[in-house]
This record gives C-alpha cells, structure tokens and sequence, in this order.
C-alpha cells in the first residue's frame, strides 16, 4: 500500500536512496497508454527535483513531451523499501541549463529532463 507523505521535499535519506537505486520512470502518451523503464542517469537535483538525461529518443522521450505528468519509482528489495514521486517534467532541449547539465558526461547528444516532484508515497 502507497502511503501520501507530507510535503515534496525529499529528505536527506531519501535523496540517497533515489541516488543508491535503480530509478523506473512512468509516462504515458496523450491517450494515456503507460510506459515504464529504468532511467540509468536518473538521480537527485536538489531536494525537490530528480534529473535525467533523454539520450535514446524514444517512448519515455515522446511521453514527457506530449505529456508532462510522470512519476519515478526506486525500490530497495533487499530492505523491503520503495519510494514513489509524482510531479512535472520539463524538456531542456540544447539550452544553456541542458549544456551545463552534461558537463563532464560521455554523452554525445542528450536532453535534460528535470522533474519537479509534487507527491513523495511511501510503498509498501
């Protein structure tokens, strides 16, 4: 069972755990039919927002751009322990935020999505 926590500030913990974890992300399209993967680069910004760099183009990439509701998931199986947030993406497309962001990456050619987190559940 999910359990709403208070606020959209992710705490010190759990800011490591998204980082220490395998991150699956869920979009869905305009007609609502779902996607779910893993993101890789997926990690913590700041303590309201997760990151991720777009480099494969494809279903999760066509999501966020034609609908920006998304939710990340991290799940520890070994301590029995997940988080969910939900929130808002925004597409950072060869602008100055999305260079500075992949400073020192080995990628070529990436966009930035940056995911403000508006619900932070507890799962069970």
């Amino acid at each position: 069972m999910a359990k709403l926590l208070e606020g959209n500030t992710l705490t010190d913990e759990q800011q490591q755990f998204f980082n220490d974890s395998m991150v699956f992300l869920s979009t869905s399209d305009t007609s609502g039919h779902p996607q779910l993967g893993p993101k890789g680069s997926l990690h913590v910004l700041d303590a309201n927002h997760l990151i991720y760099f777009a480099y494969t183009f494809d279903h999760a990439y066509a999501n966020v751009k034609a609908n920006t509701h998304v939710a990340a998931a991290a799940w520890d199986p070994k301590n029995h322990l997940a988080f969910r947030v939900n929130g808002t993406a925004h597409l950072h497309e060869d602008d100055d935020f999305a260079k500075k962001a992949l400073e020192g990456s080995n990628l070529d050619h990436a966009d930035v999505v940056v995911i403000d987190i508006e619900q932070i559940f507890a799962l069970a």
